[in-house]
């Protein structure tokens, strides 16, 4: 599996702790300075990942955060499509053209109940009333294209 934590640390001390560690459970890292922490990105056994939190916590004065894990555990054997949220849950969805969307303009679209600024994928002329349906996303716009109703 692959861990990647930001850590506040004596340097020292965290590059001792990961030198034995990496030694011991055959663990291989990255450790990079940031502003004001660590970022350590670390590859090892799902097994071995508690020890690894055990031990960060023994080190004085630690505070560390969990940003992202990748494999391991159940991961690693089954196919878990992960569900999308917020925003990115609007990819693929279809909606109504509440105003003219002009390719130079845009224009606004209602998608599941809220009204959105909308830009056309193709940079044709969608009509008012037409059935719309979501390409992707620029910042608080949506790219969309024209829908026919069949």
């Amino acid at each position: 599996m692959k861990v990647t934590l930001t850590v506040k640390a004596d340097e020292l001390k965290i590059a001792q702790l990961l030198s034995k560690f990496a030694e011991k459970y055959r663990m291989t890292y990255k450790l990079n300075r940031q502003s004001e922490c660590y970022l350590l990105t670390a590859e090892l056994n799902s097994e071995d990942f508690g020890e690894l939190i055990r031990r960060l916590n023994h080190l004085k004065e630690v505070q560390f955060k969990i940003e992202e894990i990748r494999g391991g555990g159940m991961l690693d054997k089954f196919n878990v499509s992960l569900t999308r949220t917020n925003v990115d849950a609007l990819i693929g969805k279809e909606g109504l053209a509440k105003t003219d969307i002009d390719p130079v303009d845009g224009g606004v679209v209602k998608v599941n109940g809220e009204i959105w600024l909308s830009r056309s994928a193709d940079e044709c002329l969608i009509k008012e009333g037409s059935k719309v349906r979501v390409i992707r996303i620029e910042g608080v716009t949506l790219i969309v294209e024209g829908v026919s109703e069949k």
